[in-house]
């Protein structure tokens, strides 16, 4: 429909003037130039909208260049510029305007100008091949934060079959001012490290005797005054620890007397051993009540056997066992202490295993920190065991429960202090994330090793030590 309409279009003036001159004559057929004039708009609005169209793709081309984060260049073949983008110009402290038809050599420093100008001449001679290269230069523009720019240049060969019209050089700056920045103060670093390195064979020749006396007297001070804060860190952590415990510990046993006194009331022992969802409001704030307490007080125990074990200040008592009846023991006051625990608690024990030497109660802490773990975070009737067996002339203590797993991605940081896997505590109950740390250094004191293996829906802790 467009080319018909722009056919007559064209032919437009001559029919026009032909009807004029037949209306004239036979004014009978008016409607004919008014058919004509209509297909004639037509044709005006087709060409019309294609025009606009051009022109909107046309001023969106243009916006993208102007705005373009980078600097763009065109020039002529002797270095002037042609045209340069907007964002660009500003980059470098100038409108648009003040830099066309300017060298372009200008911009960078003068010790660099002559190399720009030959390295164009060269990139000229290699035409037709049309190399892409990347030059560095220093610019010189004082209102520009740009000092270093990396040159994308290329020539834009003239078009073919017109080879009176010049080539034109494109060329892209990109700011590279940070990172020669970043490589002047690297060098600058390893100049002074050598420069110290060369002078240290001939400080003490250098230095008179009572200026390295000064050093050695200002080291001395500095590590009585690291001595010092340390003690006084100790006593903060000892005096703050004594003050937090000394009130827990009146209030244990005035929960423990509460528990006397209901008992004796109101036949408290019995409705604290009915199921929890069975229990009366005051036998479940009571258990929040002990629980609560009890946990403060472990926390409190464990801060400061580590920072007793840190310091080196803790004693130890070695003594011979028989890890058999020993660890019988161990168990069975575990139980009596946890019977509200759900688990299926088993003991194996190797026969004929030789003696131990070790601290007692160390040992004993760290089994009962692995057990409470393995029952805390383990699902009711799980089943939970603690063995002992001869391992290459070591005992070997395993603690293992069921039901749970540790991500292989934590493995190596559950022994960290205060760490606490993240969302490994189904049953929400807490912790403190000293107990573990305290197990990896007792057992490091007592010279064992700790390990833990986890997946298939178990976990297992790993003790050796030497046998007697």
């Amino acid at each position: 429909m467009c080319a018909s309409l722009s056919f007559m279009s064209r032919n437009q003036q001559s029919i026009w003037h032909h009807n004029r001159q037949q209306q004239d004559i036979l004014s009978t057929i008016p409607t004919r130039l008014e058919l004509l004039s209509e297909r004639a708009t037509d044709s005006e609005l087709c060409t019309a909208e294609t025009l606009r169209r051009t022109q909107e793709e046309l001023q969106w081309f243009r916006r993208l260049y102007e705005n373009i984060p980078s600097v763009y260049f065109s020039l002529d073949a002797t270095g002037i510029i042609l045209s340069v983008n907007h964002f660009g110009a500003n980059c470098l402290g100038y409108t648009s305007e003040q830099l066309i038809n300017k060298p372009v050599c200008n911009l960078f420093e003068q010790s660099d100008q002559q190399k720009l100008s030959d390295a164009f001449k060269d990139l000229l001679k290699a035409l037709p091949n049309n190399e892409v290269t990347n030059w560095e230069f220093r610019l010189n523009c004082p209102a520009s934060k740009i000092v270093w720019v990396r040159a994308v240049v290329r020539i834009l060969p003239a078009e073919e079959g017109n080879h009176d019209k010049k080539p034109v050089i494109l060329m892209v700056c990109e700011d590279i001012t940070a990172d020669k920045q970043a490589d002047d103060h690297l060098r600058e670093g390893e100049q002074g490290f050598h420069t110290i390195a060369n002078t240290a064979d001939i400080t003490e020749h250098k230095f008179p005797e009572s200026a390295l006396e000064r050093i050695q007297e200002a080291a001395r001070s500095q590590l009585e005054e690291m001595e010092s804060l340390k003690r006084l860190k100790n006593e903060f952590i000892n005096t703050v620890s004594h003050e937090l415990r000394t009130p827990l510990t009146n209030m244990k046993m005035a929960i423990q007397m509460l528990g006397i006194a209901l008992h004796q009331e109101q036949n408290f022992l019995s409705e604290m051993a009915k199921p929890q969802a069975e229990r009366s409001k005051a036998a479940r704030y009571f258990e929040i009540l002990d629980n609560e307490c009890e946990r403060e007080i472990n926390l409190i125990n464990n801060f400061l056997d580590l920072q007793r074990l840190d310091t080196g200040a803790k004693s130890w008592v070695l003594e011979t066992i028989q890890v058999q009846q020993w660890l019988w023991r161990v168990v069975e006051l575990f139980k009596a202490q946890n019977n509200s625990y759900q688990q299926n608690l088993h003991l194996k024990v190797a026969p004929n295993l030789p003696l131990l030497a070790c601290d007692p109660f160390s040992l004993e802490r760290i089994l009962i920190e692995l057990l409470t773990n393995a029952c805390k975070f383990s699902p009711p009737n799980a089943e939970i065991t603690v063995s002992a067996q001869l391992k290459s002339q070591n005992i070997q203590f395993q603690v293992i429960n069921s039901g749970v797993e540790i991500p292989a991605v934590e493995l190596a940081r559950i022994f960290d202090k205060f760490y606490r896997i993240p969302s490994n505590d189904p049953w929400k109950q807490g912790g403190t994330g000293l107990g573990l740390a305290l197990v990896e250094k007792l057992t490091k004191q007592m010279g064992g090793t700790i390990e833990v293996e986890s997946g298939s829906n178990r976990t297992c802790f790993i003790i050796q030590l030497a046998s007697k």
